[in-house]
């Protein structure tokens, strides 16, 4: 039998699934915000401006999340992060946004966009965690499936001829001037 791959300290894998779980709570919260205004404000246009601090809250976001403990192991920990992260975006369109002035800064219907957003971001969020948890342990647990094959030095051809001007190059005097004959201002 073929040896197994080596085994990886449950830290690292912890690491790697909270960097998992913040990198896709912040750009999930960040995507969730504009499809949430887009579904209650009836697809407003978006500034620049906005969009830029938008990726900046998320960003926020997936570092708290990826950062702090209980938001990274807990599933209401998640959840919550995910329902700021949404506070933030709305709060981060709603300033720039050219037509969301006038209007109440939550109406029933972008409330209710934000929260099923969150939700929903949540549950695929877990379970692209367990997928990832189900995959990593069977990968470590299956054996190496090709064993690089030995190159042999035979296989590159040599050439037999050998140029003799790269010869009368390198006795050359080295020690001449290169630059002009005179100097250019004298």
């Amino acid at each position: 039998m073929l040896p197994a791959r080596t085994p990886v300290s449950a830290h690292t894998r912890r690491a790697a699934v909270a960097r998992l779980r913040g990198a896709s709570a912040g750009s999930v919260s960040g995507a969730l915000s504009i499809a949430a205004h887009g579904w209650a404000a009836d697809a407003m246009p978006m500034p620049s401006s906005a969009l830029m601090m938008l990726v900046a809250a998320s960003t926020v976001v997936g570092a708290l999340v990826a950062g702090i403990a209980p938001l990274r192991t807990s599933t209401v920990g998640l959840v919550a992060a995910l329902w700021g992260g949404q506070l933030v975006g709305h709060t981060v369109l709603s300033t720039e946004m050219a037509g969301m002035h006038h209007v109440p800064l939550w109406s029933p219907s972008m409330l209710c966009a934000h929260l099923v957003g969150a939700l929903c971001a949540a549950v695929v969020i877990l379970g692209a965690e367990a997928a990832y948890r189900i995959g990593t342990a069977v990968a470590r647990v299956l054996p190496v499936p090709v064993l690089h094959p030995t190159v042999s030095d035979s296989l590159i051809p040599r050439s037999v001829h050998r140029d003799r001007v790269i010869l009368r190059i390198f006795p050359a005097d080295t020690f001449r001037t290169r630059g002009p004959p005179l100097p250019v201002f004298s």
